[in-house]
C-alpha cells in the first residue's frame, strides 16, 4: 500500500523538495528523478502517493512518486502574500558596495600615512562584523525560501578582504554554506591566500615596502 502526502516545499530549479507524510506523520525528502513520470513536475500543496525508501545515510525518504490529480489540494492563498520576515537583499547588496568603497579609501589612506600596521586589527574586526552579517542575510532569505540570494563570490570577497573570521564564524553558528564542497574549497584556499598575505606585511620586506609606500609622513 503506498502512502500519501502533500508537498509543503518544492524547490523547482534544483528539482526537489518535502511533503509531510499523512499516515506517519513524518516531513520526507523527494527528488524529481524518483517520479514514475518526471515531466510532470509538483507543486506546493499538491498531494504525492509514494513509497517508503532510504537515501545513502539511511534516512527516509519518499520513493517512486506519482501526483494524485485527483485529489491535489489548490495552494492556501496565504502563500500570495509576501512573508514579513521577507529579507530586503538589494539593501544589503548597496551596503556591501558602500562598504567595500569605505573599506578601500581607508586602505588607501593608511597606506599614504603610514598605518596600515597599526589599523589591521580594527580592519579586520570591522570586516569580519559585517560578513557575519550578511551570512546572517543571505540565511534569513533562504529560511524565507525567496529566489534571490546574495552572490557566493560577494561573501567570498568579504573573506579575502580580512572578514573570514567572521565568516568561518557565521558558517558554525548558523550552520550556512558549511555542507558545499566547492565553496568550503575557495572559502580555505581565501583563508590561506590572507593569512599569508598578512604575515608578509608584518615582515620585514613587507615593511620595507609600506614605508616606500607612505610618502606622507613627517
Amino acid at each position: 500500500m503506498q502512502l500519501t502526502g502533500k508537498v509543503v516545499f518544492w524547490q523547482d530549479k534544483k528539482g526537489f523538495g518535502f511533503l509531510f507524510c499523512e499516515q506517519t506523520n513524518q516531513k520526507l525528502f523527494f527528488h524529481i528523478r524518483d517520479f514514475a513520470q518526471p515531466k510532470h513536475r509538483p507543486a506546493e500543496g499538491d498531494l504525492l502517493r509514494f513509497d517508503l525508501g532510504t537515501d545513502k545515510k539511511g534516512r527516509p525518504i519518499a520513493v517512486s512518486l506519482s501526483i494524485d490529480s485527483s485529489a491535489t489540494i489548490a495552494p492556501p492563498k496565504e502563500r500570495l502574500v509576501i512573508p514579513k520576515n521577507t529579507v530586503d537583499l538589494e539593501y544589503a547588496k548597496d551596503l556591501a558596495l558602500y562598504f567595500r568603497a569605505a573599506f578601500l579609501m581607508l586602505v588607501i589612506i593608511s597606506l599614504l600615512f603610514g598605518t596600515l600596521p597599526y589599523i589591521l586589527p580594527i580592519l579586520y574586526i570591522e570586516v569580519s562584523i559585517f560578513t557575519y552579517w550578511l551570512y546572517q542575510a543571505d540565511k534569513n532569505a533562504a529560511i524565507a525560501r525567496q529566489s534571490q540570494r546574495l552572490p557566493e563570490e560577494s561573501l567570498q570577497m568579504f573573506s579575502l578582504i580580512g572578514g573570514w573570521p567572521g565568516a568561518l564564524f557565521a558558517q558554525k553558528k548558523l550552520a550556512h554554506k558549511r555542507s558545499k564542497p566547492l565553496f568550503q574549497r575557495e572559502f580555505w584556499l581565501i583563508v590561506l591566500a590572507n593569512c599569508i598575505l598578512l604575515l608578509w606585511l608584518l615582515s620585514t620586506p613587507g615593511q620595507q615596502l609600506l614605508s616606500r609606500v607612505a610618502f606622507l609622513t613627517p
